[in-house]
């Protein structure tokens, strides 16, 4: 089988990880930016290898995301907060 590459482009990625405890869950996530996801994050589930592409928006409109996080029910809420708060409209910036 014959490969063809139609595109590479390398970037200044930044990865952020969270260890998140609830009552009664953990969750690991890592939540990546790229100038090329469209102003998205790429929120990935280490637990599971599950990635999916979220904005702030996105955690309010459509829950489409808590199956593929593995985002217990009653964990929900505090997750929509928890994104609201690290998926900014602006990526995270180096500070150091």
């Amino acid at each position: 089988m014959k490969l063809d590459i139609l595109s590479e482009q390398k970037g200044q990625q930044l990865f952020h990880y969270f260890c998140l405890v609830s009552n009664d869950h953990r969750y690991d996530l890592a939540i990546g930016y790229s100038e090329h996801f469209f102003g998205k994050a790429m929120v990935t589930c280490i637990q599971s290898g599950t990635m999916i592409l979220l904005s702030q928006e996105d955690t309010f409109v459509d829950q489409h995301w808590v199956k593929r996080l593995g985002i217990k029910e009653e964990d929900i809420p505090a997750f929509q907060q928890f994104f609201s708060y690290v998926l900014q409209t602006q990526p995270f910036q180096e500070q150091y």
